[in-house]
């Protein structure tokens, strides 16, 4: 059998070498966000979403509707017939 001096055994991925600054980046960003969830994530719900339940959001897409209607019958009404009217 051949001795495999060269190669290590060890399965694909284990292998790649990231960055150390990579590694405690990545361990700050974990640490932050599980941090934020452990402290009353529904409150922080509420908070960061508070347009949708005061109405706000509601409102605005009444508004693009509205003007997408009117715009439409704006257009429908600016389309030439394709009757013929004939007088005898």
């Amino acid at each position: 059998m051949e001795d495999n001096k060269g190669i290590q055994n060890r399965p694909f991925g284990l292998n790649i070498v990231a960055p150390h600054k990579t590694i405690e980046e990545v361990k700050k960003v974990v640490k932050q966000e599980v941090e934020d969830i452990t402290v009353n994530p529904f409150l922080n719900f509420l908070e960061t979403n508070e347009k949708v339940f005061d109405g706000t959001v509601e409102k605005e897409i009444r508004k693009y509707q509205a003007m997408i209607y009117n715009m439409g019958q704006a257009s429908r009404e600016g389309q030439p017939t394709t009757t013929f009217k004939m007088n005898m």
